[in-house]
């Protein structure tokens, strides 16, 4: 069972590429859902590029704003937390979230990356899952930098998101297939996943230091494992896509059944389903 945890360059360069996931509400949905699964990793992220109380933080592409409520416990009353996203829902949201959560030093606004400026550096500059949206990896990276203070640090929690995605151990066709065809939504869709294991060639070329990297991948199976509902819901989430490139038709049953039949069979097969490669890295600049 999944355990609560309590605890995106130069202006001209179109860094964000067009969303392939959305910002509907079953995708805000999910996203939450999601950040469950990656705090403990994040958290690891978080505490080992130094951040601590007092600091200011400001987090990149900040969605439903998991990550920034996050670091806004971390940092504590007298530290502060800025959460940037393009989409107004996804900033609306946040924002009531924070609230709920009695952090009153956690805010969000909504802005592109690119167009966001700051009177003050930050301690720290933090993205989840923000990099592999890049066109131009290197100039985020150096739009990133450039909000960092000196003797601050930039932190990046990205995704590994291999031809197959998730594997399961013994293979399961349904899970391949699934998996196959998250990978071709995200590889049409404008998503590098490629991005996080070229993170030091890609800092190199920003001409940052060689960041810190650590990689951590979840590893699940029997009846409450949560990885069969996370891949139904990411499968559902860009099935319009794959839909739209004519990759698959429209099949609401196969959806809506998906879940419960991962389930079954990995359960009768006594399967070890292994996620996708969870790859952080920091930097002191």
């Amino acid at each position: 069972m999944l355990n609560q945890i309590n605890v995106f360059y130069p202006p001209e360069v179109p860094l964000m590429n067009d969303y392939l996931l959305g910002h509907s509400s079953a995708e805000l949905e999910r996203l939450k859902f999601q950040a469950n699964i990656l705090s403990p990793i994040t958290t690891r992220l978080l505490i080992e590029s130094g951040l601590e109380e007092g600091m200011h933080v400001l987090d990149l592409g900040s969605g439903p704003g998991d990550v920034a409520i996050l670091a806004g416990r971390l940092v504590g009353p007298t530290g502060s937390v800025t959460g940037i996203d393009r989409s107004p829902k996804a900033v609306e949201l946040a924002n009531f979230r924070a609230a709920e959560a009695g952090l009153r030093n956690v805010r969000f606004e909504v802005c592109d990356i690119q167009d966001f400026q700051s009177a003050s550096p930050f301690d720290c500059v933090v993205g989840r899952y923000v990099m592999i949206h890049q066109s131009d990896p290197v100039a985020f990276l150096r739009k990133a930098a450039s909000l960092v203070k000196n003797g601050g640090t930039l932190a990046l929690h990205e995704v590994f998101m291999s031809d197959i995605p998730m594997e399961s151990f013994p293979n399961i066709p349904l899970l391949t297939d699934a998996g196959q065809l998250i990978a071709a939504a995200f590889n049409t869709g404008g998503v590098h996943h490629g991005t996080a294991v070229h993170l030091i060639k890609h800092f190199s070329e920003a001409g940052l230091p060689q960041p810190e990297l650590f990689c951590q991948r979840h590893i699940g199976g029997g009846e409450h494992s949560f990885m069969y509902h996370w891949v139904a819901e990411t499968l559902k989430t860009v099935y319009p896509h794959l839909i739209s490139i004519g990759r698959v038709s429209a099949d609401p049953e196969y959806l809506e059944t998906f879940e419960d039949r991962l389930k079954a069979e990995a359960v009768a097969s006594r399967v070890q389903i292994m996620g996708p490669n969870q790859i952080t890295a920091w930097v002191r600049l």
